[in-house]
């Protein structure tokens, strides 16, 4: 009788203890779900203001370029630098600093008045950025590796896109009827309000889940050039495809604005709309993601995703209907944000918990690579050709990764 309640007794106490773990893991997710809504947020109110710096700076195109990817030169050099000093620290107070540093450039970001402040400061605002994705992607990695992994990936990448999506909603609209720092202020002052409530989260949350302690030896430079390289074997055709879908999210965030700007009578306010849909759409998609996956499969999901993103890719280069635009913005919306948690989930089983960070800084330095080249291009060609050719550009490396998914497609995605 004793064994039988001493046995009851155990499995209590365990499910008890398996009951605080999974709360101090919805903590975490909660946290980084609300660092990642900020950051995200932030950053997308930059591209929609361009059509007003363009104006208020006499910038050109090519100008515009050099803003957008330097900026994301600036973000893929510092992901890969604090992806790999991370590992072994407080996860919680490194996203904390990134917040902080975050709502002061975008205080400064308002005291712009040339092209050259205007540059600086969206360069110091990349950098406070760039602390999230290495370190929050791969903590939730590390987090849910062992148990409802695509949902959480799902999650926290849903709330980046509702953080997004609530910036590109209202900048505009602000911008138009207060002042084009008007938004700055605002995003400054949630951020901070983002940044209490986090460490709040976080106080009742077991260190052991926040720092795990790692046995990595310092590297040199041909050490972690190796390391990046085995990692590339490993994750195979997924490499082309973070980088098109860094691409993708650059050029619609970036170049939409302008495109609807020269080719439409729409006012600003409607254009931030109109974006917005995509991002809203894609905010959705990316909750329910861990239940699309369950009945399409992942690689199912990447693969119409990339031939969905190609041909409306193309499609934007040659629309100018609002009507069609529309319709195109939410197929994208379905599309491209579901490539993002479907990527993070496979390069996830094939990551150590020692190396999280690491790891996605690499994935994150990929995925802004593609993205800084693209720009760049983009806006060169762009006072060439047209504001068009970025859109015709995307659509047609997409297409050329679909074709190479759909011939590989009984390989693996990801070596062990």
């Amino acid at each position: 009788m004793r064994r039988m309640v001493s046995g009851k007794n155990v499995m209590y106490v365990k499910n008890i203890m398996k009951g605080k773990n999974m709360n101090e893991k919805y903590r975490i997710l909660s946290t980084v779900s609300i660092y990642h809504a900020l950051n995200d947020g932030s950053v997308s109110t930059i591209p929609l203001l361009f059509p007003i710096f363009k104006s208020l700076f006499d910038l050109n195109y090519t100008q515009v370029g050099i803003i957008s990817g330097g900026g994301l030169l600036i973000t893929l050099i510092a992901q890969l630098l604090i992806g790999r000093t991370a590992d072994g620290r407080n996860f919680g107070d490194l996203l904390s600093i990134g917040v902080l540093l975050t709502s002061v450039s975008l205080l400064l970001l308002t005291r712009s008045q040339s092209f050259l402040m205007l540059a600086l400061f969206i360069f110091i605002l990349r950098f406070s950025t760039s602390f999230f994705h290495p370190i929050g992607v791969g903590w939730i990695s590390r987090t849910f590796k062992k148990d409802r992994l695509d949902w959480a990936m799902g999650i926290q990448s849903g709330s980046a896109d509702f953080g997004a999506f609530v910036a590109i909603a209202t900048t505009l609209f602000l911008a138009e009827n207060r002042n084009w720092n008007f938004p700055l202020y605002i995003w400054a002052i949630i951020g901070i309000i983002g940044l209490l409530t986090s460490i709040s989260l976080l106080r009742k949350v077991d260190k052991n889940l926040i720092i795990v302690k790692t046995k990595n030896k310092k590297q040199n430079l041909r050490e972690a050039l190796q390391e990046t390289i085995n990692l590339m074997k490993r994750i195979k055709l997924l490499v082309p495809a973070i980088m098109i879908s860094g691409s993708a999210w650059g050029v619609v965030i970036t170049y939409l604005p302008l495109l609807m700007d020269e080719k439409t009578t729409l006012s600003l306010s409607t254009i931030g709309f109109i974006v917005a849909i995509w991002i809203g759409i894609g905010s959705i998609v990316s909750f329910f993601y861990g239940k699309i996956s369950s009945i399409l499969g992942r690689k199912n999901v990447i693969i119409l995703s990339y031939l969905s993103i190609g041909i409306l890719g193309i499609s934007l280069s040659y629309f100018t209907n609002v009507i069609i635009i529309l319709v195109i913005m939410v197929l994208l919306g379905l599309s491209l944000f579901m490539t993002y948690p479907a990527q993070f989930s496979f390069i996830s089983e094939v990551t150590h918990e020692s190396v999280e960070s690491r790891t996605f800084g690499i994935i994150f330095t990929l995925q802004l690579g593609g993205g800084t080249v693209i720009l760049l291009l983009g806006g060169i060609l762009s006072d060439i050709f047209g504001i068009w050719i970025p859109f015709a550009f995307l659509g047609i490396l997409s297409l050329l990764l679909t074709i190479a998914l759909i011939t590989n497609y009984k390989k693996p995605l990801v070596g062990t």
